[in-house]
């Protein structure tokens, strides 16, 4: 039998372990090394941002679902992201994923959201996934693609000297180098 209960801050080497497991077989080996346990603590301290459910069977920890809430205008509100699912290899296929889906479900239907989100991996890896049958079955549908632009970059690059960042992102920069290209381009043709 699966039972499912919220994570505490008293987790965080369980949640630690899991997620890493996670991102191990996801091959985000360059994430899980800056993955421990204290910043898995802090983040479960932030109660009123950050969920996550452990799925049990008899004292077993065997798996886990994250959620933060987010706010936006196209959910008319708070809304919730699954971050993190993750169910013991010996345990797939057997109900607990669901159980933990049904969690978070829960819990999104307390706080008021608007919806539950779910990024996914690569499209060719997502289409070959047996967890797109999985969200699926849940009641997901797809909206498309997410994309990130990692922020810790920028952050290392504006310290080492550059406070501009990625000149790529200054508006401004754009603008200016679109009026040289502009006024070049008119001079040849005068």
């Amino acid at each position: 039998m699966v039972t499912t209960r919220e994570v505490s801050v008293d987790d965080a080497t369980t949640v630690t372990q899991m997620v890493a497991a996670l991102l191990a077989e996801l091959g985000a080996g360059q994430a899980q090394a800056g993955l421990d346990t204290q910043l898995v603590a802090n983040l479960l301290a932030m109660k009123e941002r950050v969920y996550g459910f452990l799925a049990f069977t008899e004292e077993r920890p065997v798996g886990i679902i994250m959620v933060s809430e987010s706010a936006a205008l196209f959910a008319r509100g708070t809304y919730g992201i699954i971050t993190e699912l993750y169910v013991v290899p010996d345990q797939r296929s057997s109900g607990v994923a669901m159980h933990l889906i049904e969690a978070a479900v829960g819990l999104g239907t307390v706080k008021g959201w608007g919806q539950l989100e779910v990024g996914a991996p690569r499209q060719p890896m997502w289409s070959r996934s047996p967890n797109s049958a999985l969200y699926l079955k849940a009641g997901f549908a797809e909206i498309g693609p997410r994309l990130k632009l990692p922020l810790h970059g920028l952050a290392s690059r504006r310290a080492q000297g550059n406070p501009a960042g990625d000149p790529r992102l200054d508006p401004r920069r754009q603008r200016a180098r679109y009026r040289r290209v502009s006024d070049s381009s008119a001079a040849g043709f005068a």
